[in-house]
């Protein structure tokens, strides 16, 4: 379709420079269908925050929105990550750009564009702010917090510039939990929804750009609508946030030289803006990312969805191993790899897990496992996120199902995974006896988190690498234009989020999202010729400083007992108010029900005590039980 039509478009400009005719004389002969002043390319979190800006400053502008998914599956990757985006203080921002470049060795991006990162990433918390809550709409949704300095988990504490001054923020709904699944995305599709000209097409996908084969101009797309091809002329120019390639495996195999990967999020992303990109003669980078920047996650893919689950990141029990093709133990399976987005520290570098050399993989365990633990991160991933499957507690549906294999024996159980039972008992059986003896000699895994594997019956489900994202694409500017190989932009050509990301080796949490929404905006920004005026200040806290609306100044002194419901059943905590201030909590009974452990437990106490508000971020590999913690007290103290 591309081809044809550039052929079209040169020969009516051959044709009508005999009479002195320019090539605008060319586009005229374009049949369009439709015409609008700004398109958006996708809708995840970088689409939404550029249609919004776009409204803000030009509440005249027609702005029209194309997803190639259903309104049910539409928010990108955005919608199934962990919710956070970073934010530096304004008066450490240098820090934190140090810290950014060092996350980018050794493949360093322009040092203005890293600048311009840490400085959007600084200030942009002002309009986030003023979106959700005061711009003139009743949008429904805040900032949760309060927000305080020092809150953030930094992944890499070995880099330069990891002591950052910096606070981590997410977006729920008004007057609900204290964290919300997708609630980043629901934020800013609510915003956007609010805004008369802003549309929303769903079900739409773009198929090609159509470009000035003079000016090399992008002046629209071609997408298709209920199963016709429809002409969408734009004339302030595209925004491509259509996301990255992690569920096309043909593009795995050319860019990054593997074979067998799925994607814990959208899979919409299959490289459509890749493709596009390249064809209109786009500079391309980070195609093959070290590590391909988030991290190869386990992956738990079952057959009814086409993304994949996220393995638990920490069990309560410890009768769990991981085996490779050859049915032996690969690596430490216990450490919280999470922390670094599934990178391990070896020969001084963050590398990845090594999964994906190590295939095929199974996770086995046994029944205190099973009946103790969801096998699967019950808040993160498509799956759950999206499309709203409820895994069960004990696992028990998904058995059912056949997503988990089930035996009365290890070597039945090794039978059903395909290896030779002999071989997986002894590796079994190695792995009780280091629990016996109380080290473990293959991989010093920590010995209070190993288990004897005896308590039949026996479980096992097959692991794959799984994608949260790319970051391949087009290079860009920090005005989020597209730049050709001789590092000229295209004309009205945007490229933002994870298309072409700033990200180009390791990831810090936060990152991704908050480059979504400052180079959507930098892309609305740079095509209306302005920035919106649409800002509220927000107070972040000092390290120890209480806010002035601290949740429990008007609850009365004394101990209270608070029942809550858990992933495995109820306990009961005790919270200790003294003196108008939130003073203790603690576990009074049912600890075996809990399945957060001790010291998860115990941070999330102690960001309760020190804030003195349930509005605290959930503890990361323990988000639902932290959730519902924080919800229960809350509701408790505000009958």
């Amino acid at each position: 379709m591309k081809k044809l039509l550039s052929i079209f478009l040169t020969m009516a400009m051959l044709l009508t420079s005999l009479s002195g005719c320019s090539s605008t004389s060319a586009q005229s002969s374009i049949n369009w269908d439709r015409e609008v002043d700004f398109l958006v390319v996708g809708y995840g979190l970088a689409g939404a925050a550029a249609a919004v800006e776009a409204s803000d400053i030009d509440t005249n502008a027609s702005i029209l929105v194309l997803e190639k998914l259903p309104e049910a599956m539409a928010g990108g990757n955005s919608i199934a990550s962990g919710q956070t985006f970073v934010v530096p203080a304004k008066d450490d921002v240098e820090t934190f750009h140090t810290y950014f470049k060092a996350m980018n060795e050794p493949n360093p991006i322009p040092e203005e564009y890293s600048s311009w990162i840490a400085n959007e990433f600084a200030n942009q918390i002002n309009w986030i702010s003023a979106t959700m809550d005061n711009a003139g709409f009743e949008v429904g949704y805040v900032g949760g917090g309060p927000l305080r300095w020092g809150s953030l988990v930094v992944e890499f504490s070995n880099l330069p510039g990891s002591n950052f001054k910096g606070t981590s923020a997410h977006i729920r709904q008004k007057d609900s939990g204290s964290f919300m699944p997708g609630g980043l995305w629901h934020g800013f599709n609510a915003a956007a929804k609010l805004r008369e000209n802003i549309e929303i097409a769903y079900s739409t996908p773009v198929i090609d750009l159509i470009q000035d084969p003079e000016t090399d101009a992008i002046l629209g797309v071609v997408a298709k609508s209920e199963g016709k091809e429809i002409k969408i002329k734009a004339n302030k120019g595209v925004l491509l946030a259509c996301g990255g390639y992690e569920n096309n495996i043909q593009m795995q195999k050319d860019f990054h030289g593997v074979d067998n990967v799925v994607t814990t999020g959208t899979p919409g992303n299959t490289g459509d803006g890749i493709q596009m990109l390249m064809k209109v003669g786009a500079q391309m980078w980070h195609m093959k990312n070290q590590t391909q920047s988030g991290g190869y996650w386990l992956g738990v893919k079952t057959p009814d969805f086409d993304s994949s689950f996220i393995l638990n990141m920490t069990f309560t029990s410890g009768s769990y191993l991981q085996v490779d093709g050859e049915g032996d133990r690969f690596f430490d399976e216990s450490k919280t790899y999470h922390r670094q987005h599934m990178k391990d520290l070896k020969y001084g570098k963050w590398l990845d897990l090594p999964h994906e050399e190590a295939l095929p993989v199974w996770f086995i365990f046994d029944d205190s496992v099973c009946k103790n633990n969801t096998i699967i991160s019950p808040w993160l991933s498509w799956p759950v996120t999206t499309e709203g499957y409820k895994w069960s507690a004990d696992n028990s549906a998904e058995i059912e199902k056949g997503w988990i294999l089930k035996a009365d024996s290890i070597e039945d159980l090794a039978k059903q995974m395909g290896y030779e039972p002999e071989k997986i008992k002894a590796t079994v059986n190695d792995f009780n006896l280091m629990v016996d003896s109380g080290k473990d000699t293959q991989f010093n895994r920590d010995i209070t988190t190993m288990s004897k594997i005896e308590n039949g019956p026996y479980y096992a489900v097959q692991l794959t690498p799984a994608l949260v994202s790319t970051t391949g694409g087009a290079v860009r500017n920090t005005s989020s234009q597209v730049l050709d190989w001789n590092n000229e932009p295209i004309p009205n050509l945007y490229e933002a989020g994870e298309l072409g990301s700033y990200v180009a080796n390791l990831y810090q949490n936060g990152v991704f999202l908050s480059e979504c929404i400052a180079s959507g905006r930098a892309a609305a920004q740079h095509a209306f010729d302005g920035k919106s005026t649409v800002t509220t200040e927000v107070e972040i806290l000092e390290a120890g400083e209480t806010a002035s609306n601290s949740f429990f100044k008007d609850v009365k002194d004394g101990s209270y007992d608070v029942e809550i419901k858990g992933q495995h059943g109820k306990f009961t905590l005790t919270v200790k108010i003294s003196q108008g201030k939130l003073a203790l909590v603690e576990v009074k009974d049912g600890a075996d029900s809990m399945y957060m452990d001790s010291d998860q437990f115990q941070t999330l106490v102690n960001s309760m005590v020190e804030q003195q508000n349930v509005d605290v971020d959930a503890i990361s590999g323990a988000t639902t039980e932290s959730q519902a913690i924080l919800d229960t007290i809350r509701a408790q103290f505000t009958k």
